[in-house]
């Protein structure tokens, strides 16, 4: 298991501040959480959940805590912080870690991403996939509603076809 310590010193071992060369400061490593927890308070606002153990403020993060992520994002986090921690030593990112960071962001988002659930329109003609349904003038049986992600439920607001069965 992970811990938040272990991603900040992979990203300080990205900026080449490897701890076998430089012991870091306890306010780098303070400086370090703070920014992971909140690129990952952006990510989860976003919208990409991944499980990460965000703490109830900032000032409450533990570094030892287990940040409860899939081994596919950790790549992404670190290279993250790393981008977001560089300005602070002062260290210029190399365009490499730069294309790795957009890399493993766009493997984490793919790796993410769910293919939303989607119902057939109600005023689809028969022949396109849709079959005749003979109890009634409906051209789909009504079913639940679908749910877009364990957020809410998708509720159109008002009738879109007010004039369909």
């Amino acid at each position: 298991m992970t811990t938040k310590i272990e991603i900040v010193n992979e990203a300080y071992a990205q900026l080449g501040l490897a701890n076998y060369v430089f012991d870091l400061q306890p306010e780098e490593i303070t400086t370090g959480i703070r920014r992971l927890d909140r690129m990952m308070a952006q990510w989860d606002a976003a919208g990409i959940r991944i499980g990460y153990n965000l703490p109830p403020e900032a000032s409450v993060s533990n570094a030892n805590d287990i940040i409860n992520v899939p081994d596919w994002a950790e790549q992404a986090m670190i290279y993250g912080v790393a981008l977001l921690i560089a300005p602070t030593i002062p260290k210029v990112p190399t365009p490499d870690l730069r294309k790795s960071a957009q890399d493993s962001y766009d493997v984490l988002l793919y790796g993410n991403y769910e293919i939303p659930q989607m119902q057939m329109p109600r005023h689809m003609p028969i022949g396109l996939g849709n079959r005749r349904n003979t109890k009634n003038q409906q051209f789909f049986a009504p079913v639940d509603r679908v749910t877009t992600t364990n957020d809410a439920l998708l509720e159109p607001s008002g009738n879109p076809w007010p004039d369909s069965n």
